[in-house]
């Protein structure tokens, strides 16, 4: 007899994780779901936390579409820590020396219980992860693609890096699921909603990164704001009026996290 986590695993390689097309098949079962074939994805032994596992992060069930799998390669028990807390850190891919800078200053000097959140995208992504590892922080990278793809490639050391240090690659898209804008944007809900704060280091015009914020706030996280110069329109300074928290320095965040 088929168990219900083996289709949903089924089920998500087969609709390469579209939570949509998953849901539809729910409710109409279109799909004529065989035994041999679950058995075959079984037999794959895949990284994988399906929505009815007992160690499947209980705050992902309270979101607008939770993810029905995540796929996984490193410490998925930093998913559940209860000694950690857990910051999610944002910004524009095309990185400045200044956001690179506040980055290292904030990451490098804040409490060792704090786990690292990101997206590993080029720019502040890839910063705060390298930071996160070089100050001996837990870090997660949540990703728009496949498990198993790497993008940018730029970034194929660093991932190495992150599960073999001790950090953890997570994604609700199955093996040799190519990113696009959607899987990107969609996987953002992922990161606010496991991070009690959303630190936005630098954002300009339209950004990735403010995907993530407006999540956040959606779910009543808490969003810190590196104030950035006047002399360019900014994200940042246009959330900072609205009142998220203006932070300088790690002590700043800390006290939202």
């Amino acid at each position: 007899m088929m168990k219900s986590r083996s289709i949903l695993i089924y089920l998500s390689v087969l609709f390469k994780g579209d939570w949509q097309a998953m849901m539809d098949e729910f409710k109409t079962k279109k799909t004529c779901v065989k035994e041999e074939d679950v058995k075959k994805i079984e037999d794959m032994n895949l990284n994988a936390l399906t929505i009815l596992d007992p160690d499947y992060p209980d705050i992902l069930k309270h979101i607008d579409k939770p993810p029905f799998v995540l796929y996984y390669k490193g410490d998925k028990t930093i998913l559940n820590n209860g000694g950690l807390k857990y910051l999610a850190v944002v910004g524009s891919r095309l990185s400045t020396p200044y956001g690179e800078n506040m980055t290292h200053k904030i990451i490098s000097n804040i409490d060792k219980s704090v786990c690292i959140i990101s997206g590993l995208a080029k720019g502040i992504d890839r910063k705060a992860h390298i930071e996160a590892l070089n100050n001996k922080l837990k870090t997660i990278a949540v990703l728009g693609t496949g498990i198993d793809v790497v993008y940018p490639a730029c970034n194929k050391e660093l991932f190495k890096r992150i599960v073999d240090e001790g950090g953890l690659i997570l994604s609700e898209y199955p093996f040799d699921t190519e990113g696009s804008n959607q899987t990107f944007l969609v996987r953002n809900r992922i990161i606010a909603a496991l991070s009690k704060c959303t630190l936005l280091i630098e954002s300009y015009d339209r950004s990735g990164a403010v995907n993530t914020v407006n999540y956040a706030i959606y779910y009543g996280k808490n969003v810190c704001c590196v104030p950035l110069p006047a002399l360019k329109e900014s994200n940042n300074n246009k959330l900072l009026k609205d009142g998220a928290a203006l932070v300088e320095n790690a002590k700043d965040v800390e006290q939202w996290i």
